[in-house]
């Protein structure tokens, strides 16, 4: 009797527990089922795009090595305008028109700049400074003030002309010296070369060609940052579609909390830390070299020198600011020039045929005795179609500097809400645009007129669409 006592206890024991396991089991099915309709529901806001997972989006379509190619994929089975969740929404823009309506026609829906943690953290000065990163009313404020200066200190198109100009003529020199030599690397000759104009610019020096270890040193930091090898057109980019190719950035960007751990810290953006840091340092050098000697009462000869006699009137103004700007101007000048003229030289050097027509074309109209200036473009319109294509074809951006949205929008019936990231996908427009046929050849002749006399207007090009 006993012995049935206590397995009857047993049993009901057994039960209880089973019971509470399946109440567990059911309360935690429904607490799924509702995050599963709530995300859903999160996901209907934005504009249509593949299917995402419940929680993780569509993070297992992208391929942070190869992003331009995941992103070409995804974008061939969508409209114009699309959203990925990675896992937060991004909203792709692929088709030209829709650009345009976006960036020009709702132009001021679309100021705002994604104010990540870790980008603040990380790759500025200061949070919220200078004219790349920052938003709202500094980012107005900012780029008031740089526009103004590099006005009224006299860099319009005459003044620039005749620094790139210099610049040219001074690595021509150093052609000459090196010329003797069975191979030449000219990387590091181009980057002298457009440093040069921007460090004239900024900071009112240049390098001597054998005396540069300093931009070296910068150019190498701002690699490893950013897209290294930036020549390879399946440049490393990390995902949250930055320009990082550290893949522990990425994931510090998604989880910011997680840098609050040391060990974390250093493992995801601690060696991105340090190089930032170092490329800060190579501004700051320059600034105050710059400022050492100037006297606001003197003539201002550079924009480090303008900044400073502005800021005894403008409170906008400040060291931090002026560093941060600087640095955007650098980073945003310096690799991109680089790039464009590497392609140049590598799909010259390919393109024979191309190479002797535009050289004629040079002849021609300049000779052999100047340089080219702006003035001879009129004259030149297969020069002019080479360096369009060279743009396009080069397409060395493959996703711009992300924006977001300060308000609701309607772009194509389709609603866009605030604090929405949103980014122009140039590779795709470049790529796939149908008015670029055979998209994968260098073809100067596609922007040509018929008699190859005049330029015809072939759809969007890098400047383009307010992007």
């Amino acid at each position: 009797m006993k012995l049935w006592a206590a397995a009857g206890v047993g049993i009901a024991v057994l039960a209880y527990f089973a019971s509470l396991s399946n109440l567990i089991l059911i309360t935690l099915g429904a607490f799924l089922a509702y995050g599963i309709y709530r995300y859903y529901e999160f996901v209907s806001r934005y504009p249509k795009g593949p299917f995402p997972f419940p929680f993780i989006g569509n993070v297992t379509e992208i391929d942070p090595k190869v992003l331009h190619k995941s992103l070409e994929r995804v974008g061939k089975g969508q409209s114009g305008m699309y959203t990925m969740f990675i896992p937060h929404p991004v909203v792709q823009i692929t088709d030209f028109d829709v650009m345009r309506e976006a960036f020009i026609e709702n132009g001021e829906a679309f100021t705002g700049r994604p104010q990540n943690k870790i980008i603040q953290e990380v790759f500025s000065f200061a949070p919220n400074a200078g004219v790349i990163n920052s938003t709202g009313e500094v980012w107005r404020e900012q780029r008031r003030a740089a526009v103004s200066i590099l006005r009224d200190f006299g860099m319009g198109k005459n003044h620039m002309e005749e620094l790139v100009c210099s610049s040219i003529e001074d690595y021509l020199i150093h052609l000459d010296t090196v010329a003797d030599k069975e191979n030449i690397d000219l990387r590091w000759p181009i980057q002298v070369m457009v440093a040069n104009v921007i460090n004239e610019v900024l900071f009112g020096f240049r390098y001597k060609y054998d005396d540069c270890q300093p931009l070296m040193d910068y150019v190498i930091c701002v690699n490893e940052v950013t897209l290294s090898p930036i020549l390879k057109r399946d440049f490393p980019v990390q995902m949250l579609l930055g320009v990082m190719k550290n893949r522990g950035v990425g994931i510090a960007m998604a989880i910011p909390a997680i840098t609050k751990i040391p060990c974390i810290r250093e493992r995801t953006i601690g060696k991105t830390e340090s190089r930032m840091k170092e490329i800060n340092q190579y501004i700051v050098d320059n600034v105050t070299r710059a400022r050492r000697d100037y006297n606001v009462e003197d003539e201002p000869t550079c924009f480090v020198h303008a900044c400073k006699q502005r800021m005894q009137e403008n409170n906008n103004l400040d060291d931090v600011n002026l560093m941060t700007t600087c640095s955007d101007f650098f980073l945003a000048g310096q690799e991109t020039t680089t790039t464009t003229l590497r392609w140049a030289m590598l799909i010259m050097a390919k393109s024979q045929e191309i190479q002797e027509k535009l050289r004629a074309e040079i002849h021609a109209v300049v000779g052999t005795e100047r340089l080219p200036t702006m003035a001879d473009q009129v004259k030149m319109p297969y020069a002019r179609a080479c360096v369009l294509e060279l743009q396009r074809f080069a397409n060395i951006l493959g996703t711009n500097v992300q924006r977001t949205t300060t308000q609701d929008v309607i772009i194509r019936g389709q609603r866009i809400p605030e604090g929405t990231w949103v980014n122009a996908d140039i590779h795709y427009v470049m790529a796939n645009d149908p008015i670029f046929e055979n998209s994968d050849e260098f073809r100067p002749e596609r922007y040509l007129a018929v008699d190859g006399s005049s330029l015809r207007k072939v759809g969007p090009l890098k400047t383009g669409a307010g992007i």
